[in-house]
């Protein structure tokens, strides 16, 4: 028999499928729901995550480029989120066909609401496909068109309100998503978040195969830790750790690891040239591999800003 779930604005979710169990907890789960004719997905979350989403969608109301919760059940810590058939790295693995134009349009889009985040000061922290939620309809000839687009999962999302950049014991998130400076947990900043958008551009424009890891148990086999592959490929695409870099991960240990990995890349890059974003990168077009090497400088302080990216010609060319 379904459940029926209340939440704070009264209106009443009646429990559909699993759509994702926590692994760890039951109690951490996300469903599918219905309420009327409408779809929505509730999502049982931790106390300090309930909290980060309430003055999350206070501050982001109203918003149409960042999902934010529209009602919540304070006694079971039930957060209910409009429901998306589909997340961008489904949608593009599913259909490898998908039109450019859709794609860019999917990007501008997450580029807005990147901007919306940056400015009232939040760092996302994990920009990445699988977070990019998207609705599509689709004619009576298969063709899809986007009809909406939404940036979510703000379970580390980091307010810098003094421009102190966000510090962690450990890296968070996911490590094939993830600045260099990410990678050590250190010094994350809003060019953080425009590495990891630069990152999505090239997945989403035809590139998943220089950033996507499909064998792990095979690096492992070889001594080689995901992390350390990830941040070799960044330094052989993007070029060689920078002072900048350096100094904004400020740690002696994690600073003599990057060169030391960043020499790894470039004895690589002597014998293969090629691994240079600047050779394959051509493929995407002359602007679009302008725009993305200005946000996947190694040099965090030398990156672009989304204001800059979203004011970049490749936006008005022609697809």
């Amino acid at each position: 028999m379904a459940s029926t779930i209340v939440g704070a604005s009264g209106r009443l979710y009646v429990q559909g499928e699993v759509l994702r169990r926590h692994r760890e907890d039951d109690k951490l789960s996300v469903f599918k729901a219905e309420s009327g004719n409408e779809s929505f997905v509730f999502k049982r979350v931790s106390r300090p995550f309930y909290d980060l989403s309430r003055r999350l969608a206070a501050e982001f109301a109203g918003s149409r480029r960042l999902r934010m919760h529209i009602d919540c059940n304070q006694e079971e810590g039930i957060l209910f989120y409009p429901y998306f058939r589909d997340t961008l790295l489904a949608l593009i693995q599913g259909d490898p066909d998908f039109p450019l134009v859709e794609r860019k349009k999917i990007l501008r889009r997450v580029g807005e609401a990147i901007q919306e985040l940056h400015g009232k000061d939040w760092i996302h922290i994990d920009v990445k496909p699988d977070n990019v939620l998207v609705n599509w309809i689709c004619d009576k000839n298969g063709n899809k068109t986007v009809a909406d687009v939404a940036l979510g999962d703000f379970d580390i999302a980091f307010k810098s309100e003094s421009g102190e950049p966000c510090q962690t014991p450990y890296a968070i998130g996911n490590v094939m998503w993830q600045s260099p400076e990410g990678q050590t947990g250190r010094g994350m900043t809003k060019a953080s978040d425009m590495f990891l958008f630069g990152l999505m551009c090239i997945y989403v424009l035809g590139g998943g195969e220089f950033l996507l890891l499909n064998d792990y148990q095979e690096l492992v086999k070889n001594g080689i830790s995901p992390e350390q592959e990830i941040l070799i490929r960044h330094f052989s695409y993007f070029g060689p750790v920078t002072e900048g870099l350096l100094q904004q991960v400020n740690s002696e240990d994690w600073c003599n690891a990057l060169k030391g990995v960043s020499q790894i890349a470039e004895e690589a890059v002597k014998e293969q040239p090629e691994l240079r974003f600047e050779w394959w990168g051509k493929e995407l077009g002359p602007e679009a591999q302008n725009m993305i090497s200005g946000m996947t400088n190694m040099d965090p302080m030398a990156r672009t800003t989304i204001e800059q990216v979203l004011a970049h010609p490749w936006w008005q060319e022609a697809t």
